[in-house]
């Protein structure tokens, strides 16, 4: 069924049309960005760029729309969007854009039920206006989280009506501390504008309370990229939108909840979650003894791992591994049926889903076990552990199975290099000296 409201801007009629599935705007012929004057040296004016594109040129999508609603006192509608900068990339940044209209006398009725109707369209099943918990590392990564969030993203959220409580990280486990005595009941997500590490420690803050079990279900985790690695957002949403703060924004307002299996690590007397990796070798050894360059930002990956390969150093290691596939063929068409079917997974309602023998009792017989010399033992959740880095292209979010990479041994600088030249395509896995399992 089709919806719709005339409206005027400057006296210019603008019919405003919505379909269920996006809004269309007709007769608005100066709705481009406006450009920025550019200043030459000596503040000469010189002439402006192009213009952006033309919002009313598609109906604008559900997915896009962040609100909809009736000014009673300017007598105007307002339509806060997201817009492509270009249409015809499925990739491209997005713009904010913000139209206004204003209503006749008489059709205020009218204007209110033509934005409900598109407001439940565009939410369907999701929250709105929600209440958001925010967190700011802003010493980690480049340290830009701050201004990120500033100009990038606050803009988005304010447009669509969401409640912001926000909060700066001050020392190292802060995120942990907050994690542990937020209050559930106040807020419908927790949003980290910073790294890989700040989400480390939220999750382990909501598994540290009393109420774990709720709090880890009940309190969404949304996923600003603000640091270096940004791993879990460009797992989510790829190497150009993971790294993009608007678009990440958009996701927390309008993305459907994702169930992802959280790893118990237990050592000593302590225990602690993983989301991301687990790893030893090279591969550990490279992100340590990078730490002082975060301010490199993804360079220093590469530059500790040709550190560490061209060190030609091996690690010792004795572990125990349940393997449910070894074959490579069967890992890829393992994966290949999970991402075909598109089987939303909700969240388990078991504490454990699957649980190990502690490190005191004996190893089951059935499990494989490795007592060698290697050159990195790399587990992950997530198929991306930064950008350029495909290292586990089947993993899977919650299938409740580990991707475990190994190389044994030495294999020299050259085929050890092979390997990491291949992993930005997920290609490493051909290579002879990795073994893969699940």
């Amino acid at each position: 069924m089709i919806h719709s409201l005339k409206v005027t801007k400057v006296l210019h009629p603008v019919e405003l049309t919505y379909d269920g599935e996006g809004l269309r705007i007709e007769g608005d012929f100066n709705a481009h960005k406006k450009v920025k004057t550019r200043h030459a040296c000596g503040c000469f004016p010189l002439p402006p760029g192009p213009q952006g594109p033309d919002p009313t040129l598609l109906p604008i999508d559900n997915t896009h729309l962040l609100q909809v609603f009736y000014n009673g006192k300017t007598h105007m509608i307002q339509i806060h969007a997201i817009i492509p900068q270009h249409f015809d990339d499925p990739q491209s940044p997005v713009d904010l854009y913000k139209f206004m209209y204003t209503v006749e006398r008489g059709q205020e009725q009218a204007c209110l039920d033509f934005c409900t109707t598109v407001m439940d369209g565009a939410y369907k099943g999701l929250v709105m206006k929600k209440r958001l918990k925010v967190l700011i590392n802003p010493f980690g990564g480049q340290s830009k989280a701050k201004e990120i969030f500033d100009t990038q993203v606050r803009p988005i959220f304010e447009a669509a009506k969401c409640s912001m409580d926000v909060q700066y990280t001050e020392y190292q486990g802060h995120a942990m501390d907050i994690a542990k005595q937020v209050d559930l009941q106040a807020y419908d997500a927790m949003v980290t504008v910073s790294g890989d590490g700040v989400i480390h420690e939220v999750i382990n803050g909501l598994l540290s309370r009393p109420d774990a079990h709720q709090a880890i279900r009940q309190l969404l985790l949304g996923v600003i990229p603000g640091g270096t690695g940004n791993a879990l957002s460009i797992s989510m949403l790829g190497e150009r939108r993971g790294f993009d703060p608007i678009y990440a924004a958009v996701q927390v307002i309008k993305g459907r909840p994702l169930a992802l299996d959280i790893c118990s690590v237990a050592y000593d007397d302590h225990r602690y979650y993983s989301f991301l990796s687990q790893n030893y070798g090279i591969t550990s050894y490279a992100d340590l003894g990078t730490e002082h360059l975060r301010w490199m930002g993804d360079g220093r990956t590469v530059l500790g791992l040709l550190k560490e390969i061209m060190s030609g150093t091996t690690y010792g290691m004795e572990t125990a591994v349940d393997i449910a596939m070894t074959s490579k063929e069967t890992i890829q068409r393992h994966y290949d049926t999970a991402h075909d079917s598109a089987t939303w997974v909700e969240m388990s309602e078991n504490d454990d889903a699957m649980t190990i023998p502690a490190l005191t009792d004996p190893v089951p017989e059935e499990w494989t076990k490795i007592d060698d010399n290697v050159s990195f033992f790399l587990a992950s959740k997530t198929p991306y552990l930064a950008r350029g880095m495909l290292s586990h292209p089947c993993a899977l979010p919650n299938d409740g199975l580990l991707d475990l990479l190994l190389v044994r041994g030495t294999h020299g600088f050259l085929k050890q290099l092979a390997v990491f030249d291949k992993v930005e395509k997920g290609a490493h896995l051909d290579s002879k000296i990795v073994s893969s399992w699940v």
